[in-house]
């Protein structure tokens, strides 16, 4: 097992199953992931690592032998450093025992969270929110995503103002009272994929 990840706490697990299907070939397994997923996002030194590997449906009644979800763990880990932790929280992990490897869900590669990326977040945050202020003051303003440039998509009716990055960056809508044009109250929604 890599030192970076030799430290990684497995569990507490309630069930026997997930007790029992740590070992090394597990370990190394995991390890083996979080080398090539990881290890190639940190961007600077770290003095220490913290994680732990839990199951997401630990308990025994969902370990049968037909059971689809008996393998899937959620996995928080950070790079730390005093100028700032790299961190991944929550992040699906499936084990496949056949193989006897770690794979993520979907095709998407494990993201971690570096304090550039933190950074970079913010300040797109804090531009999307300026933007939508512009839009809503009817300022001229270029309709592309601050995060990602893409063209925004933006409805601007009698009951709603809504501008969202088709790239799912944000969404941001208010609601208008339909006879007045008067604003009544809006929802900000930070993307959910983060950039990369």
């Amino acid at each position: 097992m890599h030192p970076a990840f030799a430290n990684i706490q497995f569990g507490p697990f309630a069930s026997t199953y997930h007790r029992e299907a740590v070992n090394d070939q597990f370990r190394e397994a995991l390890s083996v992931l979080l080398e090539a997923e990881l290890l190639p996002q940190v961007e600077q030194p770290y003095e220490s690592t913290t994680g732990q590997l839990t199951a997401s449906y630990d308990d025994q009644k969902y370990c049968g032998p037909l059971s689809v979800v008996r393998n899937i763990y959620c996995l928080a880990f950070a790079f730390h450093r005093p100028s700032g932790d790299d961190t991944i929280e929550d992040a699906n992990l499936v084990f496949e025992p056949k193989t006897q490897a770690f794979r993520t869900p979907t095709r998407d590669s494990l993201y971690l969270w570096t304090a550039s990326r933190q950074q970079r977040y913010q300040q797109g945050m804090q531009a999307i929110k300026e933007l939508c202020g512009r839009i809503l003051a009817r300022e001229q303003y270029e309709a592309v995503c601050p995060m990602c440039s893409a063209a925004l998509c933006i409805r601007d009716c009698s009951d709603m103002f809504d501008a969202r990055c088709p790239e799912g960056c944000f969404k941001f809508n208010y609601h208008r009272d339909p006879t007045t044009g008067e604003l009544l109250h809006g929802h900000f929604f930070p993307g959910v994929k983060p950039p990369r």
